[in-house]
C-alpha cells in the first residue's frame, strides 16, 4: 500500500469505527434515556389518575356494577390525553377499568393478580416492567401504582383495596424514534465518510503534488550540487595544471561564473613589497575594478577574514572600486600556509543571500588561494633555478636549454645564431684593490647594463666569474657586432662607487661567433666565440672580434701570453 492509499485508506477507517461505535453508544443512550423518560412520564400519569379515583368515593356505596362503569369511563377519559392505555386493577387482580375494551368485555379479562407490574406496586407502591403483549402483538412498557390505604377504606365498599393504576404504552414509538436516529446517524455518517473519502482523494493528490515537487526541487538541488562539485573539481584541476598567474586568469574568468552566476567579482594579488596590490582577472563588469590599491584600502585585508559591505545592515564598503557600488560586496582574503597572497572580490544584487552562497564562495577562495601559492612558489624555485643569485641574469643551465631550442628553430627557419663572449678586462686587479664585495658590486652593474643594451629576444647569461654569454636568436655577425659595440660602451661609460668611494671605470673585450657561419654545433660556435674574444684581449682589450671564417681552433700560444694578465673568478 502506497502513501496515497493510506492518506485515503486509514482516515476512512477511523472514521468508520468512530462512526459505528458513536452510533452504538448514542443508540443506546437514546434508548435508555427514552425508557426512563417514557417511564417517569407514565408513572406521573397514573398518579395523576389515582386523584381522579376519589370523585368515585361518593358512589362507592351504590350498585357495583355502576361503579365499574364509572372506572370504565374515567379509564377511557384519562386514555384519551394520550397513546397510552388506562387500566384499574383492585388488590385481587380484577379488571375494573380499561381504556381499551369496552364495559361489556371486561368481565371476560383474566385476572391481573400475576402481572409483575400488579405484583410489585401491590408490595412497594410502584411497579414497571417491559415485555410483549401477545394481545396487542406490541412491545409494551407497564407502570403500575397502588393508591393510597385513605382511598376506599368503607368496609360496606364493593371494591378491593388497594386499587392499582396501571398505565401502558407501546415502545414502538421509541423504535421509532431509535430507527429515525439510526437512519440519521447513517446518514451523517455515510455523508461524513464521503467527505473524509474526498478530503482524503484531495489530500492525497495534494501531497503527491507536493512530494513530487519536493522530491523534484531535492533533485536539481542533488544534480546542480553534484555539478559544482564536479566544476569545481575541473576548477581545481585547471588551477593546479596552470604554470604562470596569465593562464590561472583565464581559467578564472572561465569558471567561476559557471559556479556564481550572479556575481562579478575580480582577484587581485599582493606585490612582493606588501605595499600594494595589482588586479589578476575580472569578470562580469570590467568598469568598477581598478588596477592596483593599496592594503589598508580594503576592509578584508585589515581585518583578516571576509568582509560584506551589508553585513548586519551596516554599509561599509571597501575604498579600492573606480565608483562606490550600489550593490553588496563581499571580500575574501586568499590565504596559503597561514599567508595572505591576495583578495577575491564579489560584486552582487543587494536581494542576493549571501548565507547561500558562503560555502561556495569560500571553497573558490581557497582553492583560488592554494593555487596561486603555489604558482608564486613554482616561479621563485623557476628563478633561483635558471638565473644567477647575484646579476640576476640567467645561469649557464639556462642558457645551454636556450642555445638547444634557439639551434632547433635556426635549423628549421635557415636563420643564423650569434654568440657574443664577454669578459671584464683586469678584474683580477679590480678585486685585489678594491675587495670582493666591490668586484661583485660592479658584476652588478655590469649585468644591468647587458639588459639594457640587448634586443628583447636576446638571452644574456653569466658564464662564469667575471664571464658573460649572450646568445642573439636570428642575428648574423654585423647585428652582434652592433649589439656589442652597445655593450662595450654602456660599460665604459659606468660611473662605479660604492659606499662613497670612487671605484674607477671598468673595460671589456668581447668576441663574437656565428651560426652557421663558424660552425655547425653550437658547443664549436661558443668555443670559436670564446677564442674571438681572446683574441680581442691580445688586441688590446676594450674591443670586440669577430671569429674569422678561417681561425685555427689552436688558442694555446694565446693563452701563454695572456696568462699572466688572466682574471681569476669573483
Amino acid at each position: 500500500m502506497n502513501i496515497q492509499q493510506k492518506l485515503v485508506v486509514i482516515p476512512l477507517t477511523v472514521m468508520l469505527l468512530v462512526s459505528t461505535v458513536t452510533m452504538l453508544m448514542v443508540e443506546k443512550y437514546l434508548e435508555s434515556h427514552l425508557l426512563e423518560r417514557n417511564a417517569t412520564e407514565l408513572t406521573t400519569l397514573a398518579k395523576a389518575s389515582l386523584e381522579s379515583i376519589k370523585t368515585l368515593e361518593s358512589i362507592e356505596a351504590e350498585d357495583q356494577g355502576y361503579i365499574i362503569r364509572a372506572f370504565q369511563r374515567l379509564a377511557e377519559n384519562i386514555a384519551h390525553a394520550g397513546d397510552f392505555r388506562m387500566t384499574y386493577i383492585d388488590a385481587k387482580g380484577k379488571v375494573l377499568g380499561d381504556s381499551d375494551i369496552g364495559f361489556d368485555q371486561l368481565i371476560h379479562i383474566e385476572n391481573h393478580a400475576d402481572r409483575p407490574e400488579i405484583v410489585l406496586a401491590l408490595t412497594s407502591g410502584v411497579g414497571i416492567s417491559q415485555r410483549f403483549s401477545n394481545t396487542l402483538n406490541d412491545e409494551m412498557l407497564y407502570v403500575a401504582i397502588r393508591s393510597g390505604e385513605a382511598h376506599y377504606t368503607d368496609s360496606t365498599s364493593h371494591l378491593n383495596h388497594p386499587i392499582v393504576a396501571r398505565i401502558a404504552r407501546s415502545q414502538a414509538s421509541i423504535q421509532i424514534a431509535i430507527n429515525e436516529l439510526r437512519i440519521t446517524l447513517f446518514l451523517t455518517g455515510t455523508l461524513s465518510l464521503f467527505a473524509v473519502l474526498i478530503l482524503g482523494l484531495l489530500s492525497a493528490r495534494t501531497m503527491h503534488k507536493t512530494v513530487q515537487n519536493e522530491r523534484f526541487l531535492l533533485e536539481k538541488r542533488v544534480e546542480d550540487r553534484t555539478t559544482e562539485i564536479s566544476i569545481l573539481q575541473t576548477f581545481g584541476g585547471l588551477l593546479n595544471a596552470c604554470s604562470t598567474l596569465k593562464e590561472a586568469g583565464q581559467v578564472m574568468n572561465t569558471v567561476i561564473p559557471k559556479l556564481l552566476p550572479e556575481f562579478k567579482g575580480s582577484i587581485s594579488i599582493i606585490k612582493s613589497s606588501r605595499n600594494r596590490l595589482d588586479t589578476v582577472a575580472t569578470w562580469g563588469d570590467d568598469d568598477i575594478w581598478v588596477e592596483r590599491f593599496a592594503p589598508n584600502e580594503c576592509w578584508a585585508l585589515r581585518k583578516g577574514h571576509q568582509h560584506l559591505s551589508t553585513d548586519h545592515g551596516i554599509q561599509i564598503t571597501c575604498q579600492h572600486w573606480k565608483e562606490e557600488p550600489t550593490e553588496q560586496t563581499l571580500c575574501i582574503p586568499l590565504l596559503a600556509q597561514g599567508e595572505t597572497i591576495g583578495v577575491l572580490h564579489f560584486v552582487m544584487s543587494p536581494e542576493i543571500d549571501i548565507d547561500k552562497h558562503q560555502a561556495m564562495s569560500h571553497a573558490i577562495a581557497e582553492q583560488i588561494g592554494l593555487t596561486l601559492a603555489n604558482i608564486q612558489l613554482r616561479d621563485n624555485l623557476r628563478e633561483q633555478a635558471i638565473r644567477d643569485p647575484l646579476t640576476g641574469l640567467f645561469n649557464r643551465r639556462y642558457m645551454t636549454e636556450s642555445l638547444e631550442q634557439c639551434y632547433s628553430r635556426a635549423e628549421r627557419t635557415g636563420t643564423s645564431i650569434a654568440i657574443m663572449m664577454i669578459d671584464l678586462d683586469h678584474f683580477k686587479l679590480f678585486n685585489d684593490n678594491f675587495g670582493h664585495d666591490a668586484g661583485d658590486h660592479v658584476l652588478k652593474a655590469v649585468s644591468q647594463v647587458l639588459i639594457d643594451s640587448i634586443r628583447q629576444e636576446d638571452i644574456a647569461c653569466r658564464y662564469g666569474g667575471e664571464e658573460f654569454c649572450i646568445v642573439c636568436p636570428s642575428a648574423n655577425d654585423q647585428q652582434a657586432l652592433l649589439i656589442a659595440e652597445r655593450i662595450g660602451k654602456g660599460i665604459r661609460s659606468l660611473e662605479l662607487s660604492m659606499n662613497q668611494l670612487s671605484l674607477g671605470t671598468v673595460t671589456t673585450s668581447i668576441g663574437v661567433a656565428t651560426y652557421p657561419d663558424h660552425a655547425k654545433t653550437m658547443d664549436e660556435v661558443i668555443s670559436i666565440a670564446d677564442e674571438a674574444l681572446y683574441l680581442a684581449k691580445k688586441n688590446g682589450r676594450d674591443r670586440v672580434e669577430i671569429a674569422p671564417l678561417n681561425i685555427v681552433k689552436k688558442v694555446e700560444t694565446i693563452e701563454e701570453s695572456i696568462s699572466s694578465e688572466d682574471e681569476e673568478p669573483s
